[in-house]
């Protein structure tokens, strides 16, 4: 039997058991004009807490526990939860045809699956996974695992040095695309019909987004994810670009980016912006409308102190849409992809190696002209968000070997 305190029990110092609902109501009249004792009041003090807590009304449990992993999906991006969910899948079709527990997993079974997909080989002798893809892996089962409340399997012993002799044996340099520099990407804005139709029509967005791209040194997702209201002109400085999100801003704090006015109409990225708006609008109005913009494009003369055309479309729709062989453009945002496709067709047409290329080569172009340029990292981070100088570094070293190195000192 437990041993309560009279105090615990609810007894008062006579032994008599208080009414529950008396701190609640106040004093009796009969305790009128009565001061009560220090330990009455500490008595009462917790009776009322007691009470309060007792007639609050608890939050359901279905609702609460619904908002909280809602919060929790919201906690990592949409990209990256794709990703986890892909991977998680594959790891657990394996365990199913191995008739194994895929959650919890044991170690040695997580280190048997990396063991049986590094082994992996295609037609040519070539490992088919790289070790930088298994370590992935291997970070989505550890998440899985911890969301559902186990020990992650990644964090054992077996499964450390099991992925680390996978990094050891299996070491590879980076692939990396070429970046895509000032004068290939002159080259490559020359080579695009911005007047024909219907070519014109994808020629202009090609274009704005080209020259936007480089020059904001955009990430392909955050080109991508652009609606009307992150670009405006600025009268003086050219033109201004909100991110509202990106890689390394996940809480959404945004970033500013700005890119002056050009002093060739072909490399201007606010004139661009301009012709590629007046497309929208004239889309907004017809087909007809449509050809009649192209007909007057001209880079004759800069376009972008111009009147901005009045578009009657919410300003949170989509900047960059995809655009149909007849012209049509599309009310939504293009994807990552498209950003590379058109990157790749472009350098393609201007007799670049396609292969070489792809939708980061804006930004490595922008990062390694910079450096030519001599800029400093401190600058060229302030316009690619990096927060580590070492990231931006990779860039000089790679494809720009030559820059701030002392051999060039030695007279050879």
């Amino acid at each position: 039997m437990c041993r309560m305190s009279r105090r615990c029990r609810g007894e008062g110092l006579g032994g008599a058991a208080k009414d529950p609902e008396a701190p609640l109501r106040g004093s009796s009249p009969t305790d009128a004009g009565k001061t009560p004792a220090a330990g009455d009041k500490v008595v009462r003090h917790r009776e009322r807490t007691a009470a309060a807590v007792t007639m609050a009304t608890p939050i359901p449990p279905a609702v609460s526990m619904d908002r909280i992993r809602a919060f929790q999906r919201e906690a990592l991006a949409p990209n990256t939860r794709r990703g986890l969910r892909s991977n998680w899948h594959a790891f657990e079709s394996w365990c199913r045809v191995q008739d194994l527990a895929s959650l919890p997993a044991t170690p040695l079974v997580v280190a048997a699956y990396l063991c049986y997909a590094a082994d992996l080989t295609d037609g040519a002798g070539d490992w088919v996974y790289a070790a930088g893809t298994l370590s992935h892996w291997l970070y989505s089962i550890n998440t899985a695992h911890h969301l559902a409340g186990f020990a992650k399997p990644g964090d054992d012993r077996d499964v450390e040095m099991t992925i680390a002799g996978i990094r050891r044996e299996r070491a590879r340099p980076i692939d990396r695309r070429a970046p895509l520099l000032l004068n290939e990407l002159r080259r490559t804005l020359v080579g695009i019909d911005r007047k024909s139709w219907p070519q014109g029509v994808i020629g202009q967005r090609d274009s704005a987004l080209l020259l936007i791209g480089f020059g904001g040194a955009f990430r392909r997702s955050e080109l991508a994810s652009l609606e009307l209201r992150d670009l405006r002109i600025h009268p003086e400085d050219g033109l201004y670009i909100g991110l509202r999100r990106s890689k390394t801003d996940q809480r959404g704090n945004g970033i500013s980016k700005a890119i002056p006015f050009g002093t060739s109409t072909l490399t201007c990225a606010a004139c661009a912006y301009i012709r590629w708006l007046r497309m929208l609008a004239a889309a907004e109005r017809g087909l007809t409308d449509r050809k009649n913009e192209l007909n007057v494009v001209s880079l004759e003369g800069h376009i972008c102190r111009d009147e901005l055309p009045t578009i009657a479309i919410a300003v949170n729709q989509p900047f960059f849409r995809p655009v149909m062989k007849n012209g049509a453009i599309k009310e939504r945002h293009i994807t990552g992809n498209v950003v590379y496709d058109v990157v790749k067709r472009r350098v393609g047409v201007a007799g670049y190696d396609p292969r070489l290329y792809g939708a980061h080569s804006l930004r490595a172009g922008f990062v390694t002209e910079a450096f030519r340029a001599g800029a400093t990292h401190h600058e060229i981070m302030r316009q690619t968000g990096h927060r580590d100088p070492a990231t931006a570094e990779i860039y000089s070293r790679e494809a720009s070997p030559l820059e701030n190195n002392a051999v060039t000192r030695l007279g050879l």
